[in-house]
C-alpha cells in the first residue's frame, strides 16, 4: 500500500527532532558547562581583539587623513597672502572634516580603506555643508570687533 499523502515540512521537522532531543540531554552536565564557558570567553576574546584592531586602523586612516589634510591647507595659506592665522586652526578644521567623514562612512570602512582593502573612491564624501558646519564649530568672533559696531 502506497501512502501518497505529501509530507510537510514541519512534520519531517518535528520526527527529526524528537530523535536528536535524547542526544543532546546527556550533555547537562559540568562539563558540558565547563565547554560552554570556554567557548564563550574565546567568542568574547575573538570579537574584543577585532573590535580593537577596527578601532586602530580607522584611527590610523584618520590620523592619515588628517595630516595630509593639514599640510595641504597651511600650503594653499601661504600661497594666499592671509594674514596670520592660529597655528591650531588648519589642524582643527581638519580634524573636524575628518570626524564628518567618520561619521558618514562608519569605522568599519575606514578601517577597510587604511588597509587598502576597499578604495577611497568608495567612501561617502564630506559635502560643503559639512564642510561649513566644522568651520562654524571653529569660528570664534572677534569680541573687540563685535564690541565697536553701533548697536540698533
Amino acid at each position: 500500500m502506497t501512502n501518497n499523502r505529501p509530507i510537510s515540512g514541519a512534520q519531517v521537522v518535528q520526527d527529526r527532532s524528537k530523535s536528536a532531543l535524547p542526544g543532546f540531554l546527556h550533555l547537562r552536565g559540568t562539563r558540558s558547562r565547563k565547554r560552554q564557558a570556554a567557548i564563550l570567553l574565546s567568542i568574547l576574546a575573538v570579537l574584543t581583539s577585532g573590535y580593537f584592531t577596527v578601532s586602530y586602523f580607522a584611527t590610523h586612516a584618520m590620523q592619515d587623513l588628517a595630516d595630509t589634510c593639514t599640510e595641504r591647507y597651511e600650503l594653499e595659506l601661504e600661497n594666499a597672502d592671509i594674514g596670520p592665522l592660529p597655528e591650531a586652526l588648519p589642524r582643527s578644521l581638519c580634524e573636524c572634516l575628518a570626524s564628518s567623514l567618520l561619521d558618514k562612512n562608519g569605522i568599519m570602512r575606514l578601517a577597510l580603506v587604511d588597509r587598502g582593502l576597499l578604495e577611497p573612491l568608495a567612501l561617502e564624501p564630506v559635502t560643503q555643508k559639512d564642510a561649513s558646519a566644522c568651520i562654524d564649530a571653529l569660528w570664534v568672533p572677534n569680541v573687540e570687533l563685535a564690541t565697536g559696531l553701533p548697536h540698533e
